[in-house]
């Protein structure tokens, strides 16, 4: 499960005092890499993962062409799918910038972000 939060830039202490105050049991907070994000922080069910996550609000066969293309990438540690939202786990933002640059955009039209472990 993702769960997504809009926290407006300036706003972060308080949001993260409120999510440590009231988490999610088993889930871990990751912050997007980019402010400009639609949501800046989301937090993922299951155990804090390194490197970076890109979630992206997808059709499930977008999603699937995407993920098979990133099959064999480097860096590329696996995906998951959470209702609307795609997961992908990366090693790390450097290497989703190479998949991107070496394949071109493979979710066109998708509201994607990349975040890493608060």
């Amino acid at each position: 499960m993702i769960e997504q939060y809009a926290v407006p830039p300036g706003e972060d202490d308080a949001f993260l005092a409120a999510y440590a105050a009231d988490a999610p049991p088993g889930h871990t907070l990751y912050r997007a890499l980019r402010d400009d994000a639609p949501y800046r922080y989301v937090s993922v069910s299951g155990p804090p993962r390194d490197g970076a996550l890109a979630i992206a609000a997808t059709d499930a066969a977008q999603w699937a062409t995407a993920t098979a293309a990133f099959a064999g990438r480097q860096g590329y540690l696996g995906a998951e799918r959470h209702g609307e939202l795609g997961l992908a786990h990366w090693s790390s933002p450097l290497m989703y910038a190479r998949t991107i640059n070496a394949l071109g955009e493979l979710l066109p039209g998708a509201k994607t972000a990349l975040y890493a472990r608060v």
